[in-house]
């Protein structure tokens, strides 16, 4: 039932984080994420994270792994949710980590964003959930200058990059497109 991905680096490389085939979920590939860390190496140390549609946590787990400070992960899918809860406890993370069952879009509206200094956001794919996500960090205007936001996308996608945001980074693997966007306030 239980497939797994690798953490690619640091506290924790080589530990697995598990989830499950049959579900809608499509982890991060090792590669991508190797990609995102080197573009952002000597910012991780004692950042905070926010790990939207989190899934397995891979990027936020990776995260905490090469020294984030904490990740906090949104999940609405409740199977998804309660693989993620185990595996950080496996993990023993719970101190770095808190993870909410709640809607992404929802819990980024109702909530202060200031003290994130990098946010992944990887939905599900062929939802336009990147340009809603990404429209309302825009309007939410209380992001950190600092702050970096990672999108993953099919690459068959054409997404809008709303203008308070640019593209700092890109990458495409296969089917899929990475950009690592830098906000402009």
């Amino acid at each position: 039932m239980k497939n797994s991905v690798r953490i690619t680096g640091g506290d924790l490389k080589g530990k697995k984080i598990p989830f499950n085939f049959k579900s809608s979920l499509r982890p991060t590939s090792s590669k991508l994420r190797e990609v995102l860390f080197n573009w952002i190496q000597f910012e991780t140390d004692g950042i905070d994270c926010l790990d939207l549609f989190a899934g397995t946590g891979s990027l936020g787990i990776e995260a905490i792994s090469r020294g984030a400070n904490k990740t906090v992960f949104i999940e609405s899918n409740k199977k998804n949710f309660q693989i993620l809860k185990n595996t950080i406890r496996e993990l023993k993370l719970n101190n770095k980590s808190i993870i909410l069952f709640k809607d992404a879009s929802t819990w980024i509206k109702e909530n202060n964003l200031s003290s994130f200094d990098l946010i992944f956001l990887d939905p599900p794919f062929n939802e336009n959930l990147e340009k809603k996500v990404l429209d309302i960090l825009k309007k939410k205007q209380n992001l950190k200058s600092s702050c970096k936001i990672y999108v993953e996308f099919s690459k068959f996608t054409k997404i809008e990059i709303p203008d308070s945001f640019t593209i700092y980074k890109e990458k495409t693997l296969g089917d899929v497109k990475a950009y690592l966007l830098k906000y402009d306030n």
